[in-house]
């Protein structure tokens, strides 16, 4: 009896469980749906003036049609809320300095830091600053936002899982969203500057030039001549920098770079009479893609306007209206300058043209939740703030575009009604947005390449941004900004073809105005103007074949070097090794353990020369100097050692170049293997470059994390080279169009339009990205409908 109620007992707590586990996963469930956006149907808001429809198609690809510009911002800020919201508080927290009220203490450091910044105070003045349509536009969008978050039945489900409650968008948000992406594409400490300063002062003048180079042969401007690299080499040896004591953990890596490649071809060159342009931005990868597609009409101008959005902000980022299309590149010009201040009284004053001033600070509170609130107090100047000091401990001052109204504003949607390239120029230069190269073609065959983004007027031909100054006896001031008839600019070059790729466009005067910064490296520039002066006539595929190009150019003498030091090899190891190098593809493929080793054996060689220069100086001076914000020109250098072979810097402990090199390919194979633990065989360029897009908080999801991480798949393509692909950064987007032609134009992004993996468009269009194909840039047949009424 005892036996058959225990039996029974056991059954009816099993049952309940089922129950309590199905009900459980059905709520959860029910939860995870409440937060999938509206396909179909209605909505009505009484912000809009007319009755708005949205069409989406199979990839989730929305085409608005509306009558009045500020009711397209409000139907696209409802499809930004509810498909993206998190990642748009993310943009706006990020650069607030508001993190730590979503994850907690954990952020509090980080929040500390960007407070420094002031970005909401700025934002909010940026957005006083704008002209009433550009308000009015703002405006609109933000209800339509709050109004898509509020649709949801349930908040997004990141908010469930970190157990807070989203609050609504403010207008100053938006102008947050662009302060993240400043974040994102310039440097914002003045890292260059200090770090530069410290190899001035602490090594000798020949060695600060080897290492300083301002270009070389692997420059390709589409203005003005590649520069000669002619540095002497160093006289004090490069062994007296080496050290057996751990005093810097740096390593030299190829950095992998924010940046992205675009170009066009004149009418003349395409296979139509308008211009044509490609554009691959390369950036972080994660779910969801930074950007959102959609294609919109443009009331009172009969056009469509299709592209790229920026959750958050209510503009199309890069695109085409049919009548111009546009693109972008970070241009990485000199947006910043680094002050050295002269104080006094414990640094509560410093010096100015108007003699001694108090430092005024500014407090800012930052909520952290289950937490008390923080209050910190910002130290500003009237050059901007305090953010810390230099190697010999003066407070320095960091000058930002960023930090004046005129660095943030909604410009850019006046490209929507823009005719020709001519009128699109001075609305690039008139744009509060981290400064980009802006490459733009029109349907009468022209293009041209300005500056967008608000340009410095530097004070004198003696500005030297490159590093920290003082500037308390007013000869170095800021003078406002360029006008846009001063902006530099290259229209309809006789080459007819325009490209950039992150490195210097220009030379003299038309550069003195975007500033000698630290441009990367021009290989994967130069490779995509080789690939456009090949052929005389361009489609649409022949640019994304450009952008799919994976051959390692760059690497072609690297790999003859390691051929060559592997001549004689010493071990039947070695000798694999050599077949491997002999036998590589010539390209950055993801089967190719050749490339691999040529990559991996340039990277040390770099790392045992001059990297014992960059350890000595972190050494001596510690975070203070970042080698990786002012190494992009290394390669000058080391090729010079290698091929001069100057007996007076051969590293220590060799008796010859050669068998430096050859000890460097031992301690090569030896990583790439594990020590010998792997099979050489199996060590190809994919195993390192395999995609690991995910979701922020992928890692932090038991079980169900999984569904937040696209596949990891090894991929072709590396850094110096126009498919630029690394596993979590890369081409977020390829787009290839000419303006009047958008129904043969090319889109595809990674990952897909929504964020919520139960979404029909969580990925849907991610394998044409990872394969390159070539899918189309306007919305396909209508799957759903969604009409939005006042």
């Amino acid at each position: 009896m005892k036996l058959r109620n225990a039996v029974k007992w056991t059954r009816r707590a099993l049952a309940a469980a089922l129950v309590i586990v199905v009900a459980g996963a059905g709520f959860l469930y029910w939860q995870l749906t409440g937060s999938l956006a509206q396909l179909n149907g209605e909505v009505q808001h009484a912000s809009l003036t007319a009755p708005v429809m949205v069409e989406r198609d199979a990839q989730g690809i929305p085409r608005i049609i509306a009558n009045h510009r500020p009711d397209t911002a409000f139907a696209l800020g409802y499809l930004h809320a509810q498909e993206r919201f998190f990642q748009m508080d993310l943009l706006r927290r990020n650069s607030a300095g508001e993190m730590s009220g979503m994850f907690g203490d954990v952020a509090l450091n980080y929040d500390k830091r960007l407070r420094l910044h002031q970005f909401r105070k700025r934002g909010e003045a940026a957005v006083a600053a704008l002209p009433e349509d550009h308000k009015a536009t703002l405006d609109a969008y933000v209800e339509g936002v709050n109004a898509g978050l509020n649709g949801l039945r349930s908040k997004p489900f990141e908010y469930h899982l970190l157990g807070i409650t989203p609050e609504p968008w403010q207008t100053a948000d938006t102008m947050l969203a662009l302060y993240s992406m400043y974040l994102d594409l310039q440097p914002n400490w003045n890292e260059q500057e200090n770090s530069r300063a410290v190899m001035r002062d602490l090594l000798p003048e020949d060695w600060y030039a080897f290492l300083q180079p301002q270009g070389g042969e692997w420059d390709a401007p589409i203005h003005g001549a590649p520069f000669i690299y002619t540095a002497p080499v160093p006289e004090r040896s490069l062994a007296a920098y080496e050290t057996t004591q751990q005093v810097s953990a740096y390593q030299y890596r190829d950095g992998v770079e924010i940046g992205s490649n675009s170009w066009s071809a004149a009418g003349a060159r395409t296979a139509y009479t308008s211009g044509m342009v490609a554009n691959d931005m390369h950036l972080g990868l994660r779910v969801p893609n930074i950007w959102y597609r959609a294609t919109w009409n443009v009331p009172g101008y009969g056009r469509e306007i299709s592209g790229a959005t920026l959750p958050g902000t209510p503009a199309m980022v890069v695109g085409s209206n049919q009548h111009i299309a546009w693109a972008f590149t970070n241009s990485n010009g000199d947006y910043h300058d680094t002050i050295v201040l002269q104080t006094r009284n414990n640094d509560s004053e410093y010096l100015t043209p108007d003699g001694w001033q108090a430092v005024e600070m500014s407090p800012e509170v930052i909520t952290i939740k289950g937490g008390e609130s923080v209050t910190v107090e910002i130290p500003v100047t009237r050059w901007g703030p305090i953010i810390g000091e230099d190697h010999n401990g003066n407070a320095i001052v960091m000058r930002w575009v960023a930090h004046d109204v005129e660095g943030a504003n909604l410009m850019l949607m006046n490209l929507e009604h823009t005719n020709t390239v001519f009128d699109a120029l001075p609305i690039a230069a008139q744009s509060g947005v981290p400064g980009q190269n802006f490459v733009v073609v029109d349907r009468a065959g022209n293009q041209a390449w300005s500056i967008m983004g608000r340009l410095p007027k530097r004070s004198n031909e003696d500005f030297d941004g490159r590093l920290p100054m003082d500037w308390s006896d007013g000869t170095y001031y800021w003078d406002g900004y360029l006008d846009p008839s001063d902006y530099p600019a290259v229209i309809n070059p006789a080459i007819e073809r325009i490209w950039t790729g992150n490195s210097r466009m220009v030379s003299d005067q038309l550069l003195e105005k975007v500033g000698q910064a630290e441009y990367a490296l021009g290989a994967r520039q130069q490779q995509i103007r080789n690939r456009l002066l090949q052929q005389p006539i361009h489609t649409e595929q022949d640019f994304l074949d450009i952008q799919m190009d994976d051959q390692a150019v760059f690497l072609e003498r690297w790999q003859a070097v390691l051929s060559s030091v592997l001549d004689d090899p010493t071990s039947a190891e070695m000798a694999e090794m050599q077949a491997m190098v002999d036998d590589w593809s010539g390209h950055a493929a993801k089967d190719d353990v050749g490339y691999w080793l040529v990559k991996r054996f340039r990277e040390k060689v770099i790392d045992q020369t001059v990297g014992e220069i960059f350890r000595y100086l972190e050494g001596q001076v510690g975070q203070v100097f970042s080698a990786e914000n002012i190494n992009r020109y290394v390669e000058y250098p080391v090729w010079q050692l290698i091929t001069e072979e100057p007996d007076h810097h051969l590293p220590t402990g060799h008796d010859s170049w050669q068998s430096f090199l050859y000890a460097v390919a031992e301690a090569t194979l030896a990583d790439v293997t594990a020590n010998g633990a792997e099979p050489l065989s199996a060590q190809t360029w994919g195993r390192i470059n395999t995609l690991a897009i995910e979701h922020p908080l992928a890692n932090n999801v038991p079980v169900f994390g999984r569904f937040l991480k696209m596949p990891a798949e090894p991929m072709n393509g590396d850094t110096f080279m126009p498919l630029v692909q690394r596993p979590t950064t890369g081409a977020s987007q390829r787009l290839v169009v000419a303006p009047g032609h958008e129904d043969n134009g090319i889109f595809h992004m990674a990952t897909g339009q929504s964020a919520h993996p139960l979404s029909p468009f969580y990925d849907r269009g991610h394998r044409d990205w990872v394969d390159g194909q070539p899918s189309p840039l306007l919305p396909g047949e209508a799957r759903h409908t969604l009409t939005f009424l006042p």
